[in-house]
């Protein structure tokens, strides 16, 4: 995967992952790039160095698959490594469903992140009109999940000591089998 990134092998628009030894490449929907960038704002807002945020950038994981989360928070040191990071070095990963009831996000995200020590996860789902935040990571996924309705605020304050607070209402939503031909 990272050769690919390297060669600039992934067209625009499009979003590339190695997932259990498939390389899946999606596009990026309007409403994962709105979202991800209302949720920059807020980190921004938080006083967050844009260095240490970014959206579709290698994270490798030893032993794992590598991923490319919809956004990802890193802490002061970080150490880019080319194009990537290490996972040891991301404190926070929002990821914005491409479908509904994705297991990639809600299942083997969950297990990966949690067991690679990311101490917060966010999922904003277009499709259920949530935010489903994770804390406390362990190794088979996290301790602490709260799911909260579009339109109210989240927030999480990572060990770097912002204070993060996510306004959800402007986040969009999007109804199951929207696309092109389902009117």
């Amino acid at each position: 995967m990272s050769d690919l990134i390297e060669r600039g092998a992934i067209p625009e628009g499009y979003r590339g992952e190695v997932f259990d030894g498939r390389v899946i490449m999606t596009p990026r929907s309007p409403e994962q790039d709105w979202t991800v960038s209302d949720v920059k704002d807020a980190m921004k807002a938080a006083g967050i160095a844009r260095e240490r945020v970014f959206g579709d950038v290698l994270i490798t994981f030893p032993g794992e698959n590598d991923a490319a989360p919809n956004l990802t928070i890193a802490g002061f040191d970080a150490e880019r490594r080319k194009n990537s990071y290490s996972c040891i070095d991301v404190l926070a990963v929002v990821e914005v469903p491409s479908e509904p009831e994705d297991e990639k996000d809600y299942v083997r995200n969950v297990r990966k992140y949690g067991r690679s020590g990311i101490d917060f996860y966010m999922i904003a789902d277009p499709f259920r009109k949530t935010v489903t935040m994770m804390s406390k990571p362990h190794a088979s996924g996290y301790g602490r999940a709260a799911e909260i309705p579009y339109g109210r605020p989240v927030g999480f304050t990572p060990a770097t000591g912002e204070r993060v607070r996510i306004d959800t209402s402007t986040f969009p939503a999007r109804e199951q089998g929207e696309g092109c031909g389902s009117r």
